[in-house]
């Protein structure tokens, strides 16, 4: 199971999320972009090109049970449209995008930081919710380097937790509904 792109978020999810504004951006890398470097691939763009800084969230899903949040910056255009300059392979053509000036606030050593919202309510669910947090707070705080020993030690912790979250993905996942595998592909045609 990997986190993926939603088609759609329903009004519902969004309303869980707080997310008043979802705008579907065009995805246009500058050729000199590198990917997960968004806020430096916008600041070179504009320096370049014009344009200001437009702070928000782009979303991935696990299991259809928790949404991930994650915190990107695009280009705001002179006439107020958005653009995404930084290549991601999982995204192309238009970008679910809701723009929030407030990440701006959230910024830690120059990282930009993730959110984990839990579609259900368990108690699992909330303890692997839990240790993404915890790993997503020690890159923050260590300028985004993390020692594989790190990362094993919560990959460890989480592997522990895992068949209970597929158990979840699998009881919350409908036979039309995106895969919890992350295939991309109907649940009915996949694992369901």
């Amino acid at each position: 199971m990997q986190y993926f792109d939603l088609p759609d978020l329903s009004s519902d999810v969004l309303k869980k999320l707080g997310v008043e504004e979802l705008r579907k951006i065009p995805v246009q890398p500058d050729p000199d972009a590198k990917p997960l470097n968004c806020l430096n691939n916008v600041i070179s763009y504009i320096e370049k090109h014009g344009g200001n800084v437009q702070f928000g969230w782009i979303f991935s899903c696990l299991g259809n049970i928790s949404i991930k949040m994650t915190a990107h910056a695009v280009v705001e255009m002179s006439d107020n449209s958005l653009i995404c300059v930084t290549p991601n392979e999982y995204r192309a053509g238009l970008l679910k995008f809701a723009p929030d000036r407030s990440v701006e606030n959230l910024i830690e050593n120059n990282f930009l930081p993730t959110k984990f919202v839990p579609l259900i309510n368990d108690r699992a669910l909330s303890e692997y919710i839990g240790i993404e947090v915890e790993q997503d707070q020690l890159r923050l705080d260590s300028k985004g380097i993390v020692t594989q020993s790190e990362l094993n030690r919560f990959h460890m912790r989480a592997s522990l937790i895992y068949p209970a979250i597929l158990s979840l993905a699998k009881k919350h996942t409908g036979r039309n509904d995106q895969c919890y595998c992350g295939s991309g592909q109907k649940n009915k045609k996949c694992c369901g």
